[in-house]
């Protein structure tokens, strides 16, 4: 019997769809300033390769690709990159239904990480960012997903056991894989770049449950014992 849920807020609570394009119309920008030319084509593969080789950081990797594998130049355009103000995601309409789905199953809540303060404003506002026991590692950790560590925090934290614990995710490598390792219960859910396109690479990225969409993970949920 599941006793706590851990939430990769990315793509599940949030929509991540805008920001994504406007981040690579920057990165983009960028890299033609740094001198490169970068054709749409040369776009559309990078985004490809960051996501068929299962770079944990996606715009890390479309980076990489854009400037010709170039690694000085690559982490010059990502120190730029990172410079600039992004602006936040989106939190989805269904974020408290998810929220409140997990609270009334009894299990404790915790995120992998903390979402942008316009997302916690938001959840405040709803009246379901006090149903998260567990609102991410400290920053100061700076550490992320696919690493272990961060669930192993997690999971401290809500003072349970990996057996007893859920993950619910949209990424096969950075959600699903880190959780089976660990023997927990992985839900993916099927939403966004990475859930639309990922494929397991072996047993290890295969998850225990999955949702094709919000209605059917809202679904699934009070049904997993």
């Amino acid at each position: 019997m599941p006793r706590a849920i851990i939430i990769d807020p990315h793509e599940v609570l949030t929509d991540e769809a805008a920001i994504e394009r406007e981040a690579i119309g920057t990165i983009r920008q960028l890299v033609a300033q740094a001198g490169v030319r970068v054709p749409e084509t040369a776009v559309t593969q990078a985004e490809q390769a960051g996501v068929q080789t299962f770079a944990p950081n996606f715009l890390d990797a479309v980076i990489f690709r854009l400037v010709n594998r170039d690694f000085s130049l690559a982490l010059k355009v990502s120190g730029q990159f990172r410079r600039i103000p992004v602006q936040a995601p989106k939190l989805r309409p269904e974020a408290a239904a998810i929220l409140d789905v997990c609270h009334q199953a009894g299990w404790k809540i915790a995120l992998t990480s903390t979402p942008h303060e316009d997302i916690v404003k938001a959840l405040q506002k709803n009246g379901t960012w006090d149903k998260v026991n567990v609102k991410g590692p400290p920053p100061a950790m700076k550490i992320d997903l696919p690493d272990p560590r961060v669930l192993e925090f997690l999971i401290g934290n809500l003072a349970v056991t990996p057996r007893d614990c859920l993950l619910l995710g949209t990424r096969l490598d950075n959600n699903i894989r880190p959780a089976k390792t660990m023997r927990m219960t992985a839900i993916h859910l099927k939403l966004g770049r990475h859930g639309h396109e990922q494929l397991p690479r072996d047993m290890r990225d295969v998850p225990d449950y999955e949702a094709a969409d919000i209605k059917a993970l809202l679904t699934l949920l009070p049904t997993i014992q």
